[in-house]
């Protein structure tokens, strides 16, 4: 009897530790950012939260809201709750940008960005810009049909508009053609064109997002926002947020009246006098609401314990590349010579993350994958909080160009929120129009923010698949969130140009052909490339067969399919919160039975999601 009950409480004991201890690997994909959400929300009210998470490019910005919601204290204290209530904040994510585009009011105008920019709706930021291009000819009527949009400009932009008006407008035009169309093959200038977006105030204004799903705001919104979560975290247990709504309707309104709540300008009472002072009351008066900026600045492990990731420029290609674009602007981008770096020597994929987890990472990549290249290119970045995160993974060729990387060790918070955009003048009452950079190159001590020296980063493409860099940590038990296909197109056409390999491999530019299952009958020089034993589907020992092989579940949704532009987000969000599920180990079956898998199959047997049998 005594040797059956210390059975069952092991099993019990190890039950409980499964459900309890998973990590995630989130794939990034650009604008279809809400694919996440949508697929996290499944994973998480079935499995509860993730401990450990890893990935870059867009996916910084989804485990950067996944550290947020870990750090709220307003859960319920049983845990088939607790994970009901984390799923619904992520299921809130799309309206919760979606409600910032459609309350202009309420509302502060940099907020609206996050609509514009994620693609959830068309307008705003955009739409200026174009409109600026098309009827201003001069610097000032730019800025001014820009109107309140236009410090949320890259002031990089604005300081060469306003020294050569000429070029950098065709720069902006050129920029608002090709803006998220990730297109490497064809857009000769895409490492070198400076970016629209100042993606260090959009990580101001995602943290502002982060805040609210992380508690750090004031007890009014805290209070309704837990309301919200207690009424409909069980109903929306199964169910997209439209599913939710259309049953319970309440869910909405209650959801939006904690938004309303979070960004309002806040009224208080004021005690005044009348009769020359000798009668006192109190009247009504509205100040601007303030925000907690606080979850941005936040120590990368400091909450969940998170390793985003963005490729580096390292060694001698760092000057290099700065005096190759120098040669690009000065000669108005008609004669300029295409950069490209040393793999060997001079790129590394870096990785944030605490001191100990950068640490044990740097002792075991070589060992536990020794022989793989991916983890041979691994670069700790310690110190980091995630303002330079959502600063440069992002931000990658295509939105902007080859970046300096904010210095998280140095950083004074209150620097970085005081920032203005234009320097005053007119005795300091007027704006100059004199747009102020956030570094300077010359005397970095005297810029808005340090930077890291002797590194810049490409952007978060490197590691769409971290799930080895998660087995390194310590993860037994990771779940891949994907889509089906091979390596992202754009990724490795950036990363054959970055690498100067568009002479060795002949077929770059048409490797769309045989992306989704990879490329065969390669010779020698192709092969021994860098691209065949990092992204290759069809090499059995690339980087990325290996990250699907030591994933314990692969959630495979089918995201390229639709398209947000197009304003298809609600087949995206559908499509991820039902994609099926493969394990690599049976022992792990029945953590990963959610149940309302699709029925239809893959043609080609889900590829990318699957190992392929060779």
């Amino acid at each position: 009897m005594m040797k059956s009950i210390i059975l069952l409480t092991i099993f019990h004991i190890g039950t409980v530790f499964a459900l309890d201890n998973y990590c995630v690997g989130v794939r990034g994909n650009g604008e279809l950012v809400p694919a996440h959400w949508s697929g996290m929300s499944r994973i998480v009210e079935n499995r509860g939260f993730p401990t450990t998470v890893a990935g870059g490019s867009s996916a910084a910005i989804t485990i950067f809201f996944l550290d947020a919601l870990s750090r709220n204290h307003m859960y319920s204290e049983q845990g088939d709750i607790k994970k009901l209530e984390q799923a619904l904040l992520l299921k809130s994510l799309v309206p919760h940008i979606t409600y910032l585009l459609r309350e202009d009011v309420k509302v502060p105008t940099m907020m609206r960005l996050v609509s514009n920019i994620m693609n959830i709706k068309e307008g705003g930021f955009v739409s200026a810009l174009k409109k600026a291009v098309t009827i201003a000819k001069d610097f000032k009527t730019f800025m001014q049909v820009l109107g309140e949009y236009g410090r949320l400009l890259n002031p990089d932009i604005v300081i060469g508009l306003r020294e050569n008006f000429s070029f950098y407008k065709g720069q902006v035009a050129e920029g608002i053609k090709v803006f998220g169309s990730f297109d490497a093959q064809n857009d000769m200038a895409i490492l070198y064109r400076k970016g629209l977006v100042d993606f260090k105030q959009l990580a101001i204004i995602l943290g502002r997002i982060a805040d609210y799903y992380a508690g750090y705001s004031d007890s009014k919104v805290n209070t309704k926002l837990s309301h919200f979560m207690s009424v409909c975290a069980t109903p929306a247990k199964n169910k997209l947020w439209k599913d939710l709504v259309k049953a319970n309707p309440e869910c909405q309104e209650l959801f939006e009246d904690s938004l309303s709540e979070y960004y309002s300008n806040k009224t208080i009472q004021v005690k005044d006098h009348r009769l020359g002072g000798k009668v006192s009351y109190l009247r009504k008066k509205t100040i601007k609401r303030t925000f907690p900026d606080k979850m941005v600045f936040e120590k990368i492990g400091s909450g969940l314990n998170a390793y985003p990731t963005t490729a580096l420029l390292i060694g001698d290609a760092v000057e290099r590349y700065k005096e190759y674009t120098k040669t690009y602007e000065q000669s108005h981008a008609k004669d300029y010579e295409q950069f490209s770096l040393n793999f060997n020597t001079e790129i590394s994929y870096g990785y944030w993350g605490s001191d100990k987890g950068l640490q044990n990472l740097s002792n075991k990549l070589p060992t536990l994958f020794k022989g793989d290249l991916k983890s041979s290119k691994f670069k700790p970045l310690s110190g980091g909080i995630w303002f330079e995160v959502l600063g440069t993974s992002p931000a990658e060729p295509g939105l902007s160009q080859i970046l300096k990387i904010p210095d998280g060790n140095l950083i004074s918070r209150q620097n970085v929120i005081n920032k203005k955009y234009f320097y005053k003048s007119f005795f300091g009452i007027l704006p100059s129009l004199k747009a102020i950079p956030w570094f300077n190159e010359n005397n970095p001590t005297k810029g808005v923010i340090p930077f890291r020296s002797d590194i810049l980063s490409a952007g978060g493409w490197s590691d769409l698949h971290p799930t080895l860099v998660l087995k390194a940590s310590g993860c037994e038990d990771t779940v891949y969130l994907t889509r089906q296909g091979g390596e992202s197109v754009f990724g490795q056409q950036i990363f054959i140009r970055l690498t100067g390999y568009t002479d060795t491999i002949p077929f770059w530019t048409e490797i769309r052909e045989h992306n989704r299952d990879g490329w065969t009958n390669l010779s020698p020089e192709v092969e021994a490339s860098p691209w065949n034993k990092l992204y290759n589907l069809m090499n059995p020992t690339s980087s990325f067969n290996k990250s699907i092989k030591t994933a314990s579940a692969v959630y495979c949704t089918n995201w390229d399919k639709y398209y947000v532009f197009k304003g298809e987000v609600d087949q995206v969000v559908e499509d991820a919160y039902y994609a099926p599920i493969f394990v690599n180990d049976e022992d792990y079956r029945h953590l990963y039975d959610f149940g309302g898998d699709p029925t239809h199959q893959s043609e080609d047997g889900f590829p990318g999601c699957i190992l392929k049998n060779f």
